[in-house]
């Protein structure tokens, strides 16, 4: 086997590969890990932890505990960062050698089906060739990167300044992550999104969108939608972003605006696969693209554009080649948000699921009345189930509040599982804990609700 890419995509892969007995070369140019590990989720969740700090910090007083005003250290926070990133990347390694798969340092191009030539001037030859080379962030007109005024998420991540006003165009995931953390650190902070919404593309129902807006704004983040950036005008240290609602001052502009599949320049026309206009390789049901024995997986290719999407990728193509198959549905793959407060999500939301005829019952539950949450003085937020209303079968949940990003495990072993209401709301759950939450929410759906009013 020989796989392109060592992004949680590729290195996964190339492990369980390897575990079920096949000969793997994993060729990156790179790091290990790719931009989730090095440029992307490892490294905005250390920062933003790191950031929450600050927050946590300025809270205290009302509990009683009084700190003087942080002292923000850049260079030391942007170490502590990339020490995290560097044991997480020597992890990997020592698995990758662990299990004996061959790492090479390398640009890769496939020739023709078995072949792929290296930069070094090696060439491998392959049963299979797996494409896993992720994306990169998208430039729209008027704004480059080759801009020093301009920063990708990459230039953001590397915490060498805080600027005083920071424009983040786009409101996306890594968007608003970024705000989060700007804006911890000190920096007035807009983000202007095109769409009529914050979180476009993502299936949130209202009520999620509108308490992360209350509180992004509560938090001094201004929300500027139905707002397009068309140009950036400098004068000496003064530049301005010209918006259609207006002239904006900054003073560094962060472009979030979307992701691209790294589907150019790997030699794909060598084999005659030709990606779609937006960049994305078509594969069919095994994961095998218009080329015979060469396969992509991740953000190569349609569907949600998630670390841990393209890791269950790697590990079913794996399985595949060993005449194994566990379907993966997208649809039931979780995701997770690190605004703050944070969001995550899986399955289908109230509103999706009306307008795919789908009766169903909702029930809600309040942070506020958890006395968990109430230690913890995180009380903003919410869990919601929803469910078909027949079978009672959970087919999505939202949760918005502290840990988030962990409680949604829950809620997705039920959605994956077609676990019922029933299933959740008569399992003892720890007292007192956050996850009760998500125990009072399937009770509500029920009608049997004790820590709030069933309604």
């Amino acid at each position: 086997m020989a796989i392109i890419g060592a992004g949680p995509g590729g290195y996964v892969a190339a492990i369980r590969m390897a575990q079920l007995g096949l000969s793997v070369s994993l060729v990156e140019q790179s790091k290990l890990g790719g931009v989730c590990l090095n440029w992307g989720c490892i490294p905005t969740k250390a920062l933003y932890s790191a950031t929450k700090t600050v927050e946590r910090a300025a809270a205290g007083a009302e509990m009683g505990i009084k700190f003087s005003s942080p002292k923000i250290d850049l260079p030391t926070l942007a170490a502590w960062k990339e020490d995290v990133v560097g044991r997480l990347v020597d992890g990997i390694g020592a698995l990758l050698d662990g299990n004996k798969v061959t790492v090479v340092q390398a640009r890769a191009t496939v020739a023709s089906v078995g072949t792929v030539e290296l930069s070094n001037g090696d060439t491998l030859e392959a049963d299979r060739i797996v494409l896993a080379t992720g994306s990169s962030p998208i430039e729209i007109p008027g704004f480059s990167f080759s801009d020093p005024l301009v920063w990708s998420s990459d230039d953001a991540l590397a915490v060498s300044e805080v600027p005083k006003r920071l424009v983040v165009i786009g409101g996306g995931v890594i968007g608003l992550e970024l705000a989060t953390i700007y804006r911890r650190l000190g920096s007035e902070v807009m983000v202007i999104e095109m769409m009529p919404e914050i979180l476009p593309g993502i299936d949130l129902d209202r009520r999620v969108i509108a308490t992360l807006k209350r509180a992004l704004k509560e938090q001094g983040i201004t929300l500027q939608t139905n707002t397009t950036a068309d140009a950036l005008d400098k004068d000496g240290d003064t530049a301005v972003v010209h918006t259609s609602a207006g002239p904006i001052p900054v003073d560094r502009v962060l472009l979030a605006v979307g992701r691209r599949p790294n589907s150019a320049g790997i030699g794909l026309d060598n084999v005659g696969i030709e990606p779609d206009r937006r960049g994305f390789v078509a594969v069919d049901a095994k994961l095998e693209t218009t080329a015979p024995g060469v396969y992509a997986i991740g953000d190569l290719i349609p569907g949600p554009m998630l670390a841990h999407r393209a890791s269950a990728d790697g590990e079913r193509l794996a399985e595949l080649f060993v005449g194994e198959d566990t379907p993966l549905d997208y649809g039931t793959i979780p995701q997770a948000i690190f605004t703050d407060p944070e969001v995550a999500s899986v399955g289908v939301s109230e509103a999706r699921a009306k307008q795919n005829s789908i009766d169903v019952i909702v029930g809600r539950f309040p942070y506020a009345a958890l006395g968990k949450a109430q230690g913890m003085n995180e009380t903003a937020g919410f869990f919601q189930v929803v469910a078909e209303a027949g079978s009672h079968r959970i087919i999505g949940a939202q949760i918005i509040g502290a840990e988030a990003s962990s409680l949604i495990a829950e809620a997705a072993v039920a959605v994956q599982n077609a676990l019922t209401l029933e299933a959740i709301a008569d399992s003892v759950h720890a007292h007192p804990s956050l996850p009760e939450g998500l125990k009072e929410a399937a009770a509500s759906a029920l009608g049997r609700a004790i820590h709030a009013i069933n309604r």
